[in-house]
């Protein structure tokens, strides 16, 4: 090869190392888009709704929200997105609430005054600490927990849900894993590799043993409805399936997103009353 051919060989991978090691140190920037700002439930005269202030395994405190459900009806155990923060899940509060149902949404780190800094490890550890709130300390049995998890953090639930029990487990708009959608943006890259936050809901879909429905938008354009497909293939019975036509990532809530999941959940009280009969 001559000696022109081997600088350009050498400028094409030192460019490709370049854009490889930019991934690596500024993925986090990438992934999580957390706003910082404080804000209580009070602030937004969103009634109803306590700040519970949890205690995180090496001491950070996490600002979350908590909404007790009525009786005899079961509480989501909530983890949303990769941006934003709880206060910016306002309606979403609203709309689970009027359907009687309680709603724990748990402040990420890094997230709406939460002390430290987000991580998919973090996220998954501190979700440990927000379902044993709801058991050992709200008194909620296991089987009135429904594990809810929206597009990033439906990995955080699904990696929550094939360790414990819980009623259901509910995704909205998942993805089988970042270092899919990843490798879909940047083809001409390896990047699992390079990705420290991998979010592989795809290896634990497997092990979860509750009822599970996934809902995807069929105009999704953040994380497209094939990666939602690909989680539900790898997902065991019974588990089902809501495509909802022309609904985007985050818009779900505008469309019959709540009727859904009030639907599904009240299957799941039918079939127990008839197993008990």
């Amino acid at each position: 090869m001559s000696w022109w051919l081997w600088k350009i060989v050498l400028a094409l991978f030192s460019l490709y190392m370049g854009i490889a090691l930019a991934l690596f140190f500024l993925q986090r920037k990438l992934v999580f888009s957390p706003d910082p700002t404080y804000v209580s439930p009070d602030d937004i005269e969103l009634k109803g709704i306590n700040e519970v202030v949890l205690k995180s395994k090496d001491g950070l405190k996490l600002y979350s929200w908590y909404a007790k459900a009525a009786a005899n009806k079961p509480t989501f155990l909530f983890f949303h997105g990769n941006g934003g923060n709880v206060a910016n899940r306002e309606e979403k509060f609203r709309q689970l609430m009027a359907q009687g149902y309680g709603v724990f949404m748990l402040g990420y780190r890094g997230f709406g005054g939460s002390e430290g800094k987000p991580s998919e490890e973090a996220f998954v550890k501190d979700a440990f600490v927000a379902y044993d709130y709801l058991r050992d300390v709200a008194k909620i049995g296991e089987q009135q927990i429904v594990i809810y998890g929206e597009s990033i953090g439906s990995s955080v639930a699904t990696q929550l849900a094939a360790r414990v029990e819980a009623k259901a487990l509910v995704l909205e708009a998942p993805m089988s894993s970042v270092t899919a959608v990843a490798q879909t943006r940047y083809p001409y890259l390896r990047v699992r590799p390079f990705l420290r936050d991998r979010f592989e809901s795809d290896r634990h879909i497997a092990n979860i043993a509750m009822p599970l429905l996934v809902i995807h938008g069929d105009d999704d354009q953040v994380i497209p409805l094939e990666f939602g497909k690909d989680l539900f293939s790898a997902a065991v019975q019974p588990k089902e399936m809501k495509v909802i036509p022309g609904a985007g990532h985050n818009d779900l809530y505008e469309h019959p997103l709540v009727e859904e999941v009030v639907r599904f959940l009240s299957s799941l009280d039918v079939e127990l009353e008839v197993q008990n009969k």
